[in-house]
């Protein structure tokens, strides 16, 4: 752990002088201060109080991490190497832009994850640029659509032969399908808060990704962005993210 505190210091240290660096451009301070309405408070954040932010969001994902490893019940020794260092990195540099604390518990586990498994790196960094790309309410919404999927559908013989999982929809006419057999679990109730559209958005973000299929097109009665089913690739990545690495 002791190699994983030197590199939050180093972090940390370019953090900081990014900050002091701001603080001496006194021009490009008084162009962001003359800004209305945001000057004074992106001056505010630039000149110390965003490098605060970011320390302690590495601080508390170094926490989350150390918790994670302590519960390893098996002797683990990581060697440093390069690709270990490129991981890192990468992973410290997400973790110093993203609020949202869940995340950066997804990002230890991703790290924990491969301390355990001992991957080949490039599956580890494929995982990395995955989740990177994918805000909190899209893990939600995926993490849904699989456990969701792997119920027992009444229909279980025709449903499995088809996709293997049983589908979720955001769509009246699939939740309520006068063939029983086609009836997916509706995945509106829930997230109430989230609109129509912005479930077509993320799913179609997930769609783009691999991580769900579109099965609206099986069928000739049925549009598209209406019912989905996780594919094996989303599987693959919230096994890296989660605290157990089998669900």
């Amino acid at each position: 752990m002791e190699q994983d505190k030197n590199k939050e210091e180093k972090a940390i240290g370019f953090i900081t002088k990014a900050s002091a660096a701001y603080c001496d451009k006194f021009p490009l301070r008084s162009a962001i201060q003359a800004i209305p309405y945001l000057g004074s408070s992106l001056d505010t954040m630039l000149a110390g109080l965003g490098a605060n932010y970011k320390y302690k969001r590495l601080e508390d994902f170094i926490a989350v991490l150390n918790k994670r490893l302590s519960n390893i019940e098996k002797n683990v020794n990581i060697e440093p190497s390069e690709p270990l260092f490129d991981f890192m990195m990468q992973i410290f540099d997400q973790v110093s832009r993203t609020r949202s604390k869940d995340k950066r518990k997804k990002f230890a586990n991703l790290v924990a994850n491969q301390v355990l498994k001992r991957c080949d790196w490039d599956e580890a960094e494929a995982a990395y640029r995955l989740i990177s790309d994918l805000s909190d309410i899209n893990i939600q919404v995926l993490d849904l659509a699989i456990t969701i999927g792997h119920r027992k559908h009444p229909f279980e013989n025709i449903v499995k032969v088809t996709d293997g999982l049983c589908p979720v929809t955001i769509s009246d006419k699939w939740a309520n399908d006068k063939y029983s057999s086609r009836q997916a679990t509706d995945l509106r109730p829930h997230f109430p808060s989230l609109s129509q559209s912005a479930f077509q958005v993320i799913c179609s973000e997930l769609e783009s990704k691999g991580l769900l299929r579109d099965r609206g097109l099986d069928y000739a009665d049925r549009r598209h962005m209406e019912v989905f089913v996780a594919t094996d690739l989303a599987q693959w990545l919230i096994d890296w993210i989660s605290e157990s690495i089998h669900r």
